[in-house]
């Protein structure tokens, strides 16, 4: 089974993530060790403090001084985490701050957010006017969205794809957490898994591993390969390959 880590920040002197190029490789090389070759590099950017195009400038900047280290044996897709705000809405085109040459944008929004009908006009325009697929990460800091899962089932049926993080699942995590989040994979209301690594400090990468453990035990293997067919999907799309 091919593992894919579709959130992380490991693009090096960038954001609150890696430092350097060897702190990256670093990163690379734990989630390498366990099986995870197809990557998503995914750096903040907070619509309410920089410009689209200083951010789309800096990340390009990143990713170029730190393209002639990629191992030739890990796949990598850039896309960026958008924490959205209504300036982002003041640029026509986002296509750029999308996974690759894919329509899936990460969008995190306030983690007070209550997705009501106010609220939910962020998801129509970047669906509609601009014709994305919102990527929700790390649901479980959504305090509302982890007590209204009909609302988790009302933006899925709008196609909108949910992300959570490996932390979750492993032996120091929350119990009870970990068992509401199980069930909801189990359920089909998560779709996607990433590591959010920043460091081997910070949301580190050496569980990837034992969360896919955690998950195919508690919820089948079927459940883990649909989570990660549903990562397939939106990394090929990425990578600009056309479905068969």
């Amino acid at each position: 089974m091919q593992l894919y880590d579709m959130h992380s920040h490991i693009l090096p002197a960038f954001d609150d993530g890696a430092k350097t190029v060897e702190d990256s490789l670093s990163l690379i090389e734990s989630l390498k060790s366990q099986g995870v070759t197809n990557i998503c590099l995914t750096p903040h950017f907070y619509t309410n403090e920089r410009s689209l195009e200083r951010f789309l400038e800096k990340r390009a900047r990143a990713f170029e001084k730190f393209k002639p280290y990629i191992p030739d044996d890990v796949n990598l897709v850039l896309g960026t985490e958008v924490y959205v705000t209504s300036y982002l809405f003041n640029n026509d085109d986002l296509s750029q701050i999308t996974y690759g040459k894919s329509n899936y944008i990460l969008t995190e929004f306030p983690y007070s957010m209550q997705f009501n009908e106010k609220d939910m006009q962020w998801i129509y325009i970047l669906m509609q006017n601009h014709r994305l697929i919102p990527v929700i990460p790390h649901v479980e800091r959504y305090e509302y969205l982890m007590s209204h899962n009909d609302i988790i089932r009302d933006l899925k049926d709008l196609g909108v794809v949910i992300q959570t993080n490996i932390s979750n699942y492993t032996d120091k995590a929350s119990f009870f957490k970990k068992r509401k989040l199980l069930k909801m994979i189990d359920g089909g209301l998560i779709d996607i898994l990433g590591s959010d690594t920043h460091s081997f400090t910070h949301s580190t990468p050496e569980v990837f591993s034992q969360a896919c453990k955690t998950i195919e035990a508690k919820c089948g293997r079927h459940t883990l390969r649909n989570m990660m067919r549903n990562s397939k999907k939106i990394f090929n799309a990425a990578m600009g390959y056309e479905e068969v």
